[in-house]
């Protein structure tokens, strides 16, 4: 914690790690395995990007949503922390914004902002570079609608992406890499957060349609003859099926790309490491469930993944993180098989 923090930053960051499993069980989870500051790093990050989120989740006006993604991102870039403004802010997006279990969050604006004012300069510098061009991009596809799948890998960027990039820049700011593996890490980053957009993509088909947010390439559906108001019918599962499988194979490169960019990762890094395996090996999980799965279809029969399985991933990534020979066999294993061509090359030229 930079010199001269006072008790109410403190103060703050006890209150962030209290509302980090309220937004997201699954990444605090796997946030709290970082190591100090690097931890508390994404923390803060997560709960800021959450609330850029939850703007755009919103049913909002589009007006109402520019405004609040300007606000927000203003009062992060201030050169002063402004507890008034902070808590104006959360009392206009309370009124303004629909959320469900982000109310708290949003209640929690002024703490979550001592708590940002809290990390190095260095660290906020990253975290409001990445959560410009997220909210930018955000904004961008409120009116424009995914048509293919380079629109969905656009969208995923800005919603998941980014965040890879944010974690490679973090990782050398803390001198877990250096800037020759950051280049290489750089390569693989991007779609480490889109692979696991890509299997929420997937698995949360019918529900986000009841929403009425809609990411599955509509030219994709159109292929098949159907459009969002037909593809969730039972009448047209054989070809809503078909849909599916071509979204199972695009996500399937960006899987791929995930393990390897863990792969790269240095082997005495155990804890990074396990905070990428613990997301990648739950989304694998999920991946492999939504294949020819039928029920994704169906409403409220969202695909989960059990607490033993969990458990046992947790267990796993502490066990085999350290040797990529090891990962590689999970990998595959998990994968209903061999490794892809592209690991199992990747992971020969790591020896």
């Amino acid at each position: 914690m930079p010199q001269g923090i006072s008790g109410n930053h403190m103060s703050s960051i006890r209150r962030s790690w209290q509302l980090l499993p309220k937004v997201s069980r699954s990444f605090a989870l796997c946030i709290k395995v970082l190591p100090h500051p690097l931890s508390e790093q994404m923390m803060v990050s997560y709960l800021v990007y959450r609330v850029i989120d939850t703007i755009e989740d919103s049913s909002s006006p589009l007006s109402v949503k520019k405004a609040l993604f300007s606000s927000f991102l203003s009062l992060l870039s201030a050169k002063k922390p402004d507890g008034l403004r902070a808590q104006k802010l959360s009392s206009q997006m309370l009124s303004s914004l629909s959320y469900t279990y982000e109310r708290e969050l949003l209640e929690s604006l002024p703490q979550l902002m001592l708590a940002f004012r809290s990390q190095t300069p260095q660290a906020r510098q990253r975290i409001l570079k990445w959560g410009h061009v997220m909210a930018k991009g955000m904004y961008e596809f409120q009116e424009k609608p995914i048509e293919t799948f380079a629109d969905q890998d656009r969208y995923s960027y800005y919603v998941a992406g980014v965040i890879g990039n944010l974690f490679n820049d973090l990782l050398h700011l803390n001198a877990i890499i250096g800037m020759r593996l950051k280049r290489k890490l750089s390569r693989f980053a991007r779609q480490f957060g889109l692979a696991l957009q890509k299997v929420n993509i997937l698995r949360d088909i019918a529900d986000d349609i009841s929403s009425r947010r809609y990411y599955w390439p509509s030219k994709l559906l159109a292929k098949y003859g159907l459009d969002y108001s037909s593809i969730c019918s039972a009448s047209n599962r054989e070809r809503a099926l078909a849909v599916l499988r071509e979204q199972i194979a695009d996500a399937r490169k960006y899987i791929d790309a995930a393990m390897q960019y863990i792969l790269l990762l240095p082997k005495n890094a155990l804890r990074v490491r396990m905070f990428c395996l613990i997301p990648l090996f739950m989304a694998i999980e999920s991946y492999v469930k939504c294949m020819d799965n039928r029920e994704i279809f169906e409403e409220g029969k969202k695909v989960k993944i059990t607490r033993e399985q969990v458990f046992e991933i947790v267990a796993k990534s502490k066990l085999y993180g350290t040797s990529n020979e090891r990962l590689v066999r999970w990998f595959a294993s998990s994968m209903g098989g061999v490794p892809s061509s592209a690991i199992a090359d990747f992971s020969l030229s790591r020896r």
